[in-house]
């Protein structure tokens, strides 16, 4: 990678526990409020057992990433596992498509976020008005704290961590009553396995977006692969959890419940449930439209580095150690996204693009691991092995629509390509 763009340099912050928080947040946003309904409406009682096979199924996934990250202490993550094993114009392209995707996410999350919180507010709930501003606050918070020294987003993560997780594990202590007499074997209202197997594994990615911020870990050769592997195997069990006290106290076979957890805090406390719910919805999407866009603001700056964006891009503020060019980016893109409502087809691009990425990084890992005169372990081929069997299928279980827009997705990126790249270079030699 060529130097940054400033005199300024990345500060390295972030600790086991902050990387921690930011691979949860990463994950846990706003889909596990819904996650126990959706999965219960096509598994029944059998849901918990559904997100947990699934949950300990997608683990090679989880073990790659873990692996690629061992290797590497740049900023980038899945840019720079597989730019060094397919070149750059593959690491562009992975970059380009997890940008376009996570922006969109982000855009979707911050007009839940407003939903949620306008339920408090019942008598502004239908007002565009206020929608837009409450949009508007959340996006400018996430804004402000990814401006701030690492060290200080930093305890920003842990403290809204903190804030989402609580009320969700006091929400299952409630449950332990019902859960130790047994829940009853409730029908699914449409039985269909392999939708309980989608939604569960959508609500499990995410947990790569944190890798990006390798240059600003402390240790992300020793922190990265334990956080990595801790956090995903903790999501896990809560979300399971969530799921079977959710069956065992509020599940009633027929729609789904789109609000599932909304409805056991109510059952399980009344007045006080609802409100840590919606409490705790709040906190969660907004931890993960901090991170998101912060993964994504490294991975323009790794885009930068290895002269696929304009220099501009790459400009590190030499007080904070922040990208603050590519994060005024990101944001002011998310910001648009979320006022317009014009990504849909970015959301549904996000899987596609999601399980794009899980495949050329499993593939890159032996040719990482073989151009550096490492050896190949026959359980890595193993794990490798499966997860590419993972991510096959589940492409092969996707809507077609997702490979059209990610085609689209990857035309206009090398459009950019073709745009940017010579303008770096150009930028490069006047410097």
């Amino acid at each position: 990678m060529r130097a940054p763009a400033s005199s300024g340099q990345l500060v390295r912050g972030f600790g086991l526990w902050g990387l921690g928080a930011l691979i949860l947040n990463g994950i846990i946003g706003a889909g596990v409020f819904a996650l126990p309904g959706s999965v219960a409406q096509f598994a029944g009682s059998w849901a918990p057992l559904a997100i947990l096979g699934v949950g300990l199924a997608f683990l090679p996934v989880v073990l790659v990433f873990a692996a690629l990250a061992g290797l590497f202490d740049e900023t980038g993550g899945p840019i720079i596992y597989v730019r060094e094993a397919f070149g750059t114009t593959a690491g562009f392209q992975t970059g380009w498509v997890q940008c376009l995707a996570t922006t969109a996410a982000s855009a979707a999350n911050a007009n839940v976020l407003a939903d949620y919180m306008l339920r408090m507010l019942p008598a502004a709930q239908n007002a565009a008005l206020a929608h837009g501003a409450v949009v508007l606050l959340a996006i400018g918070l996430a804004f402000a704290v990814n401006l701030l020294e690492i060290r200080n987003s930093d305890r920003w993560i842990k403290l809204i961590t903190v804030a989402k997780l609580t009320p969700l594990v006091l929400l299952v202590a409630l449950a332990l009553p019902a859960l130790a007499s047994g829940p009853a074997l409730l029908p699914a209202g449409e039985w269909s396995l392999a939708q309980a197997i989608l939604l569960s594994v959508y609500a499990f990615t995410g947990f790569e977006g944190a890798l990006c911020l390798g240059g600003e870990a402390r240790d992300p050769q020793r922190d990265f692969p334990r956080a990595l592997v801790a956090v995903f195997l903790f999501t896990v069990t809560l979300y399971s959890a969530l799921a079977w006290s959710y069956v065992a106290t509020a599940y009633a076979p027929g729609p789904a419940d789109k609000a599932s957890l909304l409805t056991m805090g109510t059952v399980l406390a009344g007045g006080i449930g609802a409100a840590a719910i919606i409490t705790a919805a709040v906190f969660s999407i907004l931890g993960n439209i901090i991170t998101t866009p912060m993964n994504t603001s490294r991975r323009l700056l790794a885009l930068e580095q290895i002269g696929m964006l304009p220099r501009w891009f790459g400009v590190i503020h030499a007080g904070s150690g922040i990208p603050r060019n590519a994060v005024v980016f990101t944001y002011a893109v998310a910001a648009l996204l979320a006022l317009s409502g014009g990504f849909a087809a970015l959301a549904v691009l996000s899987v596609a693009a999601r399980l794009v990425v899980y495949l050329a990084c499993a593939a890159a890992l032996p040719v990482v691991r073989r151009r550096r005169g490492m050896p190949v372990p026959a359980r890595l081929i193993v794990i490798v092995a499966a997860a590419l069997a993972i991510g096959l299928l589940l492409i092969a279980q996707s809507d077609l629509k997702a490979w059209a827009a990610l085609a689209l997705a990857i035309s206009i990126g090398f459009a950019i390509k073709g745009v940017a790249a010579p303008a770096a270079k150009r930028g490069a030699v006047g410097r």
